[in-house]
């Protein structure tokens, strides 16, 4: 892949990470203090409407208003009246009486903290509700009073009181909630900081997949490109000696035609492999499945290469046990078998074995192919799967073939949700394992 069309799809990577991260974040940081908020002012705000419930305290605050007794509270009989109906302590909580003028009255029993409420206002509109309300203290400018306030239309004309309003400080919370977003915002920003090197390193991940797929294209590209190279070169060649022979006959120039004939075949099955390939890796390789026999199946499978093996003086040992019927595409798994059995018959000398053995295991349909011709290297096991890999010795011209096959069968098998592996078989040998689940 072009180095700067690589980098500029880590950048793009990059970006679209750290943008994820950043409005996860954020979303995460909007929820959560939407959430405290909530949270924070519900006990305040329930206890106000709670007063606002309680005739006895309205009834004694008016009572302190007339006599003018700000300690009237503190009596024994009433002492529980400093708490509310939760038991809470009110020494952050004021009850305001009003008149219908908007007066504060019980200014005297207030005492020093009228100072605080000395810019408070009534809002007649705003009745039966929390509010939010935010004063300037008249003795320190500087200083913000933050307070939530409940407020109900009065019962008592008889008293002068039309509107009692309910007060709860709450510069505490206020200054909490203040605290406590100023660490979300530092915490964000900094584990942003880190995800910025975090979207760094899985930008640079996402990409090494993309960049191995383009190397496989391109080394694909390139095997196919020198394996149709070299039948079309032959096909050339003797397509242009009939044309310098033109007076020949068919049977005179038999040879090249014969040639350019073998090789058009072997072209043809190497597209056709190449083909499959292709739709396996967009997903088009549709499997038809049904139910087959597995005894037969091999049965039927195995009675030429076992021909063949003893026109070569090779052992070939049928051990057939699977009885039991599988759902396969008959005709994909009949060519992934070709293929191994294929090859085990060109990789075995006279006087060897060659072994299918077919049998159930572990809800599995397991087919082994052993042959005890020349080993696999450990370094080879790991490729020989791969699109035309092939050992040293596969290239001669005896054994032929393309290096496509076994990655053929490894993609009919995976699609079939099977395995295909290669092992040793001891003393020498090589094993090929197929394993079919049968659900």
């Amino acid at each position: 892949m072009n180095t700067e069309i690589s980098r500029k799809q880590r950048l793009k990577f990059f970006f679209i990470n750290v943008a994820a991260f950043a409005g996860i974040f954020l979303l995460l940081g909007f929820i959560t203090l939407q959430l405290l908020q909530s949270s924070a002012y519900r006990q305040t705000d329930y206890s106000l409407e709670q007063m606002a419930k309680n005739d006895r305290l309205i009834e004694m605050e008016i009572n302190r208003y007339q006599q003018d007794n700000p300690f009237l509270s503190q009596m024994p009989d009433d002492q529980r009246m400093i708490k509310g109906p939760d038991g809470n302590n009110r020494f952050n909580t004021q009850i305001i009486l009003w008149s219908k003028d908007g007066e504060i009255l019980n200014k005297e029993v207030l005492g020093g903290r009228f100072t605080e409420l000395e810019n408070l206002t009534l809002d007649k509109k705003q009745l039966n509700a929390i509010q939010s309300l935010n004063l300037e203290n008249s003795a320190d400018s500087a200083q913000k009073l933050a307070f939530h306030s409940y407020t109900i239309r009065a019962d008592h004309e008889d008293s002068g009181v039309a509107y009692i309003q309910f007060l709860a400080n709450t510069n505490q919370i206020a200054d909490s909630m203040k605290n406590f977003e100023m660490t979300l915002i530092l915490c964000m920003v900094v584990f942003w900081l880190i995800s910025i090197g975090i979207s760094f390193y899985i930008s640079k991940m996402n990409m090494r997949p993309i960049m191995n797929a383009w190397r496989k294209q391109q080394e694909f590209v390139e095997n196919a490109s020198h394996e149709l190279r070299t039948p079309l070169t032959i096909i050339q060649n003797s397509l242009q000696q009939l044309f310098t022979r033109p007076d020949h006959t068919i049977l005179e120039e038999s040879e090249p035609i014969a040639q350019a004939l073998n090789e058009t075949r072997r072209m043809n099955s190497l597209t056709e492999d190449l083909l499959t390939l292709a739709r396996s890796d967009s997903n088009q390789l549709l499997l038809h499945k049904e139910a087959v026999e597995p005894k037969i199946f091999i049965k039927q499978l195995a009675q030429p290469f076992q021909e063949i093996a003893e026109m070569n003086d090779k052992q070939f040992v049928l051990e057939n046990y699977a009885d039991q019927p599988m759902m396969i595409d008959e005709k994909r798994i009949h060519q992934v078998l070709v293929i191994l059995l294929d090859n085990a018959l060109k990789y075995t000398e006279a006087k060897e074995k060659i072994i299918l053995q077919s049998e159930i295991s572990n809800d599995n349909w397991l087919i082994e192919v052993k042959n005890n011709g020349p080993s696999i290297s450990d370094e080879d096991k790991r490729h020989i799967f791969e699109r035309f890999y092939r050992e040293d010795r596969s290239r001669s011209k005896e054994t032929g073939g393309y290096g496509l096959g076994l990655a053929i069968a490894k993609q009919i098998i995976t699609q079939h949700k099977g395995k295909l592996t290669v092992r040793d078989w001891e003393p020498r040998g090589v094993v090929f394992q197929i394993r079919l689940p049968m659900k």
